[in-house]
């Protein structure tokens, strides 16, 4: 018995765009947390916000990275 393949589905236009709303998504999460973690932990609001720009570009790459790989984008 043949296995069949599924036929090959590049994403459409809409899906790329929803793949890049989900990763921006998880990168304002990502910056969100590492704020409001940094805050806790007694660091200033400069400081904060520096670990959550960090945490926003990291988050991003991952997110971009994964989706590539999973053909997405």
């Amino acid at each position: 018995m043949a296995v069949t393949q599924p036929p090959v589905h590049s994403p459409t236009r809409t899906e790329k765009v929803m793949a890049i709303i989900v990763a921006i998504l998880s990168g304002i999460v990502a910056s969100l947390v590492a704020y409001m973690i940094a805050r806790h932990l007694g660091a200033t609001a400069l400081v904060g916000a520096g670990w959550s720009g960090g945490s926003f570009v990291a988050a991003l790459g991952v997110v971009r990275g994964i989706e590539k790989e999973l053909g997405i984008l």
